[in-house]
């Protein structure tokens, strides 16, 4: 029997879109693929700790070279990134919820998602020492902010991530806001999608407590260049705005420690 022919693949330039096909494409935008929340969730990144399971090489869950300080893209093709290099980030949306836990001696895991701390909620110490939010039932409350944007490597590759934050990550939220409300275009603050951010880890500690974070400085910064950059940050913003994207937040605790380890754990919350 003869074989059928077989033509080979038309290449063209990476990133570029085939100019026959354009218009074909444009006409059948959107068609196969999801717009469902379930099926758009978007991965999240991490500052690994001494604590954290990719961290420590007796840990089922370790990384080969993986090490505390570094910055961990899930699920990208090369995870992680040292922490002193950094990130390029270009933020898009931001928002934060109180995120319902139940505590990890009942078993763990979110069980609810609320845009305001619930009015039931009592501030108490809970098991580890630490002063949560926590309902009537017994669950804890903790306020999260999420940073949704672009990773963007050295060849230009944009890669959708949220950066979760929550206690002492709130501070590096809020300088962060600061920076980004100062930035303006005649006047008006730039929207945040306009500038692009050199995320790095540092180190903090306080009393017997320790632990890496995220840091950025406004000398590391550069405005976006191109209306494909601009684009591309709009169009991110509004799928986060509509809630046809949101955050995977079923793996907020992925690079925490599963027990306490001699206080680790505690400097572990500090993310």
């Amino acid at each position: 029997m003869k074989k059928p022919e077989t033509k080979a693949v038309a290449k063209t330039e990476k990133g570029k879109l085939p100019s026959a096909l354009a218009g074909r494409m444009k006409k059948d935008a959107g068609k196969g693929v999801s717009k469902a929340q379930e099926d758009n969730l978007v991965p999240l990144i991490y500052v690994l700790q001494e604590a954290s399971p990719q961290a420590r090489k007796k840990d089922p869950a370790y990384m080969p070279g993986a090490e505390a300080g570094m910055i961990w893209l899930r699920n990208a093709a090369e995870p992680l990134v040292d922490g002193e290099k950094g990130i390029w980030f270009q933020p898009c949306h931001f928002a934060k919820e109180w995120v319902e836990w139940v505590p990890r001696k009942k078993g763990g895991g979110i069980v609810n998602r609320h845009k305001e701390m619930p009015a039931n909620a009592e501030l108490k110490e809970n098991d580890e020492g630490n002063e949560v939010w926590t309902l009537p039932n017994g669950n804890e409350c903790v306020e999260t902010r999420y940073h949704s944007g672009f990773v963007v490597t050295d060849d230009g590759v944009a890669m959708p991530y949220i950066i979760p934050l929550k206690g002492s990550g709130h501070s590096f939220s809020r300088k962060w806001m600061f920076m980004q409300n100062s930035k303006t275009v005649d006047g008006e603050t730039a929207p945040s999608w306009a500038c692009m951010y050199l995320l790095k880890t540092l180190y903090r500690s306080k009393s017997d407590n320790s632990w890496h974070m995220f840091d950025v400085d406004d000398a590391d910064t550069r405005w976006i260049e191109t209306d494909e950059e601009y684009d591309r940050g709009l169009k991110l913003h509004e799928a986060f705005a509509s809630g046809e994207k949101q955050p995977d937040v079923g793996e907020l605790n992925a690079a925490e420690p599963e027990r306490d380890a001699a206080g680790s754990r505690r400097a572990a919350k500090e993310i």
